[in-house]
C-alpha cells in the first residue's frame, strides 16, 4: 500500500521539503524581524497557481540551553519581497522534491533554510498554530529521552498565494533546532 503522498510525488514530483542544518538554527521570537533561516519561511507567490498544504514542521533541539517556550506558525500576507513590504530580503534556497535524486520538478514557492530573511516585526495576530513546546534543556552528562516533536497538519493548513508562513517562538532562545518543513504543491482551480 502506497502512503498518503505517494501518486502527488511519484506521478507529479509536487512534495517539497526544506531543512536546517542539522547543527541546528536559532528559532526566532515571533516579533523578529530578521529570521535566518532557522525560521524556515515558506512564501505562495501571488501568482503561483497553486496552494500549499503543509504536511508538517518538525524541530529538533540541536544544542544550546533553550528557555521554557513554544514554537508555532506565524501566517502573513506578502505579495511582494520588497523594501516597505512585510518581507524585504529573502535568501531563497533550493527545495528538496521529494522525488529521490532530485528528479521531480521545481516548486512554485519560494523558501529558504539560511542567509538574511528579513520580515517587518510579528504581531501576536500572526500565530496561527501552536505546534511544540521546548524546555529549559542544556547539554549534560545525564543521559535524556530521544523526543521527536513532529506535527502533521493533514490537511488542516492550506498556504494560498499571497501569504508567507515561518516558524517562530514564544521567547527568544539560545537553543538551535533541527528543523524540517514539508508542503505539497496543489494546481488551484
Amino acid at each position: 500500500m502506497a502512503g498518503a503522498y505517494y501518486e502527488d510525488q511519484m506521478l507529479e514530483g509536487r512534495v517539497f521539503s526544506q531543512a536546517t542544518t542539522p547543527l541546528g538554527l536559532a528559532i526566532p521570537v515571533y516579533t523578529a524581524t530578521a529570521l535566518g533561516g532557522g525560521a524556515l519561511p515558506l512564501w505562495n507567490p501571488p501568482r503561483s497557481g497553486v496552494n500549499l498544504e503543509v504536511v508538517e514542521y518538525s524541530c529538533a533541539r540541536a544544542s544550546g540551553t533553550a528557555d521554557f517556550g513554544a514554537i508555532g506558525v506565524m501566517a502573513r500576507a506578502l505579495d511582494a519581497i520588497a523594501t516597505g513590504s512585510v518581507m524585504s530580503a529573502m535568501a531563497e534556497t533550493t527545495p528538496f522534491n521529494g522525488t529521490v535524486l532530485w528528479s521531480g520538478r521545481g516548486p512554485a514557492a519560494k523558501s529558504s533554510n539560511a542567509g538574511t530573511n528579513t520580515v517587518t516585526a510579528g504581531v501576536a495576530g500572526d500565530w496561527v498554530r501552536t505546534l511544540f513546546t521546548f524546555n529549559l534543556e542544556a547539554d549534560t552528562g545525564t543521559a535524556h529521552a530521544t523526543t521527536a516533536a513532529v506535527h502533521k497538519f493533514d490537511g488542516t493548513l492550506i498556504v494560498p498565494p499571497g501569504v508567507l508562513v515561518y516558524l517562530a517562538a514564544t521567547k527568544a532562545s539560545v537553543a538551535l533546532f533541527a528543523s524540517h518543513v514539508v508542503w505539497r504543491e496543489v494546481p488551484r482551480v
